[in-house]
């Protein structure tokens, strides 16, 4: 997978997010959007088919979805009135539309999923469910891989200079 990424920085904004375009923006480039509070990404909009992707490779070990620790966020009336992307416990009885896009919160309350003429086209995860997923989706396909594939894996990264030198 690429390491390219649209951040978005929202700063307390009084508008509310536009969903509407940032889902487009992930459906038309195939790029992830990374939404973030102060430089803290706070929550990941990835295309659909990325996602199934690293569900199957990081859920390949595990028979039931493995939980995703999350902190504790403090319940401040001011935090509640401002959106920044923070994908908290929101309620998951009504779906809200987009423009042409509807925005379903899923059961627990953290992740959201994106449809357009009844295909999900994005999925909105907290930012620290989305690193897991990607590294663990890593790992996994990592061990994967055949004997010759594995060493000549190996040998690649053997070749690699150090991080600090390029």
């Amino acid at each position: 997978m690429d390491d390219v990424k649209i951040v978005v920085e929202r700063r307390f904004a009084p508008a509310p997010i536009d969903y509407e375009r940032l889902v487009s923006l992930v459906e038309s480039t195939g790029e992830r959007v990374v939404l973030t509070d102060a430089d803290v990404p706070v929550s990941v909009l990835f295309p659909a088919g990325t996602v199934a992707e690293l569900e199957h490779w990081a859920r390949a070990d595990y028979p039931v979805p493995a939980p995703i620790p999350h902190e504790e966020e403090e319940d401040d009336a001011d935090d509640m009135a401002v959106d920044v992307g923070r994908l908290g416990a929101e309620s998951s009885a009504r779906p809200q539309e987009y423009g042409t896009y509807t925005r379903y919160v899923r059961a627990d309350g953290r992740r959201a999923s994106f449809t357009r003429g009844g295909m999900v086209v994005a999925v909105q995860l907290t930012a620290d469910e989305a690193a897991w997923l990607k590294e663990t989706a890593m790992y996994v396909r990592q061990g994967y891989m055949d004997p010759n594939q594995s060493a000549a894996f190996v040998e690649f990264l053997a070749r690699q200079p150090p991080a600090g030198d390029r």
